[in-house]
């Protein structure tokens, strides 16, 4: 082998190795950035329900508020037998 074909092939193993690691830190890059948008999706979640919780919990004070009878748990009704 020749000191031309030894550098030549010294620089594209260089060239390889460098083209790995750009895709490796893409690949990086991109894992993070879907758990980022998890995370952001669970948080959006979670935000909603909790709307949803407190818009249930104000339903059922404007109807108990609008005299609608008071639903009697089982436990409650044996009692009242």
């Amino acid at each position: 082998m020749s000191f031309s074909d030894y550098h030549l092939a010294e620089r594209l193993m260089d060239l390889r190795i460098h083209e790995e690691w750009r895709q490796a830190e893409l690949r990086r890059i991109q894992r993070e950035a879907r758990r980022a948008h998890q995370g952001r999706l669970a948080h959006q979640s979670c935000w909603s329900l909790c709307q949803l919780g407190s818009l249930i919990v104000s339903l059922w004070v404007r109807l108990r508020h609008a005299g609608l009878p008071q639903l009697r748990s089982a436990g409650e009704q044996m009692l009242l037998e």
